[in-house]
């Protein structure tokens, strides 16, 4: 009569756990740079839509005064990645409205490398030399 009994082990071993730890460690380290530049860029197209509610305000003060909103007339968009202002002042037929990026938005980039850190839009719908990264 054979009088071993086989133990049978359940579960993994030390070596087994580290190695999946290891494999999700390199995929992690790989996905997070592309994760991020995604966050940068859903913040930059929020900081677009705000230039453009800004705009369509503009227009719609200056289709009731003679001249277009200063930004004590108009209230300035808030964001927490952004500053808003008037990059010069408004008078009866122009304005520059510009967003410039605070915080990590600061490392944003278009595809083409551009720096997306200031985004301007004029009384025309002309976005300024930034224009890669309204795309």
């Amino acid at each position: 009569m054979n009088t071993w009994k086989v133990k049978k082990n359940s579960g993994f071993t030390v070596m087994e756990l580290m190695i999946v730890m290891v494999i999700v460690a390199i995929l992690a380290a790989l996905a997070y740079p592309s994760y991020i530049q995604y966050v940068r860029k859903s913040k930059r197209g929020e900081a677009q839509q705000l230039l453009m509610n800004w705009s369509i305000n503009q227009e719609i003060w200056r289709s009731n005064n003679t001249t277009y909103a200063t930004a004590a007339q108009l209230p300035v968009p808030i964001n927490d990645n952004y500053n808003f202002d008037l990059s010069v002042a408004p008078t009866a037929t122009t304005y520059t409205l510009r967003a410039v990026a605070q915080n990590d938005q600061v490392n944003d980039v278009s595809k083409e490398g551009d720096s997306c850190t200031n985004m301007t839009l004029n009384q025309s719908g002309v976005k300024g030399d930034e224009a890669t990264c309204w795309d």
